[in-house]
């Protein structure tokens, strides 16, 4: 199955940062996941956009936790993302009438 990819929106000499990036690394040993880190502090859009919530979690444009990560919470997410997917793929997510 591929990785589940999450976006850290975050910016250099952040401390809540640096605990949701590890935070994020403990989880990598348990689920197939890929961290894209955005810096905020490169385009002025996201800047204005998430100066004040960093770090910012995304799971494909939707957004999982702003300030901090609740790591039980994102495992449960991951759980229920990784069988969204194998359904997904199995072809079983049409309605049965």
């Amino acid at each position: 199955m591929d990785a589940i990819k999450l976006q850290l929106y975050t910016k250099v000499d952040c401390p809540l940062c640096e605990k949701a990036k590890q935070s994020l690394a403990s989880l990598a040993a348990q689920f197939p996941i890929q961290i894209e880190e955005i810096d905020i502090t490169t385009n002025l859009g996201l800047f204005t956009k998430y100066k004040e919530l960093i770090p910012v979690l995304e799971l494909d444009g939707k957004r999982l936790f702003v300030h901090q990560i609740h790591v039980n919470s994102l495992k449960r997410k991951l759980m229920w993302e990784r069988w969204r997917r194998w359904f997904t793929d199995k072809g079983w997510t049409k309605k049965i009438v």
